[in-house]
């Protein structure tokens, strides 16, 4: 199963950069997310792992991620799974005059017998949480929260 969203967020590709590469902010913008923790910690690089707390229908699920691409103002990507599931996730970055189109696609390959059986009707909502978690890095971007990011 594949998810692709985008939304259009009317800052430049650095400032919405800023905010993507920066995993302190991500709990801000990513609701299930209770943490994205660099481990260990520092600036992030190809190769860098780092610590994903989900909650998910009742449940913690902890991810270790590894950052697969990371070219500034344009991408930003991972790989984690855990027990039920292994996933990518790439954030991509694009110049659309003074704004930026922000594509977030993710492959999911669902390895345990339950998560295969319901990964079909799991696309729905997980398009929506996709899409949830666009307009709100767009809010986030857009408000005076990622200021603070891009002057630090």
């Amino acid at each position: 199963m594949r998810v692709v969203e985008s939304v259009t967020i009317e800052r430049a590709p650095e400032a919405v950069w800023a905010v993507v590469s920066d995993p302190s902010t991500h709990v801000r913008w990513r609701p299930a997310l209770r943490e994205f923790t660099p481990v260990p910690d520092g600036p992030l690089a190809v190769g860098s792992h780092i610590r994903e707390v989900l909650a998910w229908r009742g449940r913690e699920i902890v991810i270790d991620d590894v950052v697969t691409a990371l070219e500034p103002a344009r991408k930003l990507a991972l790989r984690g799974g855990w027990k039920a599931a292994d996933f990518e996730v790439e954030f991509t970055l694009q110049p659309v005059g003074d704004a930026t189109e922000v594509t977030m696609d993710w492959p999911f390959y669902p390895k345990s017998f339950v998560v295969k059986l319901a990964a079909p009707f799991m696309g729905p909502a997980m398009r929506r949480s996709t899409r949830e978690e666009l307009e709100l890095l767009k809010a986030y971007v857009e408000s005076d929260g990622a200021q603070a990011v891009t002057r630090e």
